[in-house]
C-alpha cells in the first residue's frame, strides 16, 4: 500500500507543476487539450469555424452545416516539450449523414514522463509511464436551417501508477459535451458547456472535480475572389464546478486557392486558468483531399507551453 501510495504521489508531484491548469482541484486536465494542429494554430479556437476532422472535441454541432460529406485525420504532437513532456496522439473523424443530421468520432492517447518506482528502503525497482486517455462520439441536428445542437459522450481516464490489487491507480469519468449553434449569413454563434461529469476519487478516496467549463463563441468565414478564403473566430469562457476561473482566446486563418493556409492566434489563460497564456502559429496544405497541418505554440522562457507542437494529417471529400 505504501508503495502504491509514493507512486501515486510522485507522478502527481511530476505532471502537475509542469502542466499548470486551472482549477487546482480539478482532476484529467487533459480533457482540456485542444485537439489537431488547426486548432492548435488558431488560439485554440474552433467552435463556431467550419467544422474538420477532429470537430468531437468542441465542434460537434456544426458538423450539419459543414460543405464536406467526410473529413477524418490523425496527429501527434509534444505537449510542454521542456515541461510535462507528454506525446499526444489524436484520431478524429465527422461525417455529415444528411444536411441535417452529423456523427462525429474523436480520441486522444497521452504518453507522460516516465518516473521511477521504490521500494520502502528506497532502492529504484522499475519506472512507470502515466498515461491519459480519451474516446467518444457525438451526434448533431439541424433542428431549423439556421440552428443546429449537438452532443458527445466522452470516457476519459488517468493512469497515474501500476496497476494495484488493492486500491484503483486510474482516475476515470463520463463526460458529455453540449453545444448549440446559429448561423446568420458568413457569422457562426456558438454556445457550449462541455466536460459535464462527476468528480472522480483518488487512490486515497479523495474527490476531485474534472474540469467543467462553458464557453461562448463567434466564427467569420468568408471567400473573396474565388481564391482567397478567410476564416476568424474569438471567445471566451469560464470553469465551474471547482475554483473558477476565465479564459478566452482569437485566432484566424488565410488560405490561398484551397492549396495553402497561414493561421495564427492567442490563448489568454490566468494562473488558475486551464491552460497558460502563449500565442500560435501554423501552415496547411491541402491537395486532392489530402491535408497537413502544423502548429507551433510560442511562450514566455518561464512558460510550461512553449515549443509545444503538433503536425497531422488527413482526408475529405
Amino acid at each position: 500500500m505504501k508503495k502504491i501510495l509514493t507512486a501515486i504521489a510522485v507522478a502527481a508531484t511530476a505532471l502537475l507543476p509542469a502542466e499548470v491548469f486551472a482549477q487546482e482541484s480539478a482532476a484529467l486536465p487533459f480533457m482540456n487539450i485542444m485537439a489537431g494542429p488547426r486548432t492548435a494554430a488558431m488560439g485554440g479556437i474552433s467552435a463556431g469555424l467550419a467544422p474538420g476532422a477532429y470537430a468531437h472535441f468542441d465542434n460537434v454541432a456544426a458538423v450539419p452545416f459543414n460543405e464536406e460529406t467526410f473529413a477524418a485525420g490523425v496527429s501527434y504532437g509534444m505537449w510542454q516539450p521542456d515541461a510535462a513532456k507528454s506525446h499526444l496522439m489524436t484520431v478524429g473523424g465527422i461525417y455529415r449523414i444528411n444536411d441535417r443530421l452529423g456523427v462525429t468520432f474523436g480520441t486522444l492517447v497521452g504518453v507522460n514522463s516516465s518516473y521511477e518506482l521504490m521500494d520502502d528502503n528506497g532502492s529504484i525497482t522499475g519506472s512507470f509511464t502515466p498515461k491519459d486517455f480519451r474516446i467518444g462520439a457525438g451526434v448533431s441536428y439541424r433542428v431549423i436551417d439556421d440552428l443546429s445542437v449537438g452532443v458527445a459522450l466522452n470516457y476519459a481516464q488517468s493512469t497515474l501508477a501500476p496497476k494495484s490489487d488493492l486500491y484503483s491507480t486510474t482516475m476515470k469519468t463520463f463526460a458529455a459535451d453540449i453545444q448549440v449553434m446559429y448561423r446568420i449569413s458568413d457569422f457562426d454563434i456558438s454556445l457550449s458547456a462541455n466536460n459535464l461529469g462527476t468528480p472522480v476519487k483518488s487512490a486515497s478516496g479523495e474527490s476531485f472535480s474534472i474540469p467543467m467549463n462553458a464557453k461562448l463563441a463567434a466564427g467569420y468565414e468568408n471567400d473573396f475572389d474565388d481564391v482567397h478564403h478567410l476564416s476568424a473566430g474569438i471567445e471566451g469562457g469560464l470553469y465551474f464546478g471547482g475554483p473558477s476561473a476565465a479564459f478566452a482566446a482569437a485566432g484566424a486563418e488565410y488560405m490561398y486557392n484551397d492549396i495553402v493556409a497561414v493561421r495564427a492566434g492567442y490563448h489568454y489563460g490566468g494562473k488558475a486558468n486551464g491552460i497558460a497564456s502563449y500565442a500560435s502559429v501554423g501552415l496547411g496544405v491541402k491537395f486532392c483531399g489530402v491535408n497537413i497541418d502544423a502548429a507551433y505554440l510560442v511562450a514566455g522562457k518561464d512558460s510550461p507551453m512553449k515549443n509545444t507542437f503538433s503536425v497531422g494529417v488527413g482526408y475529405s471529400f
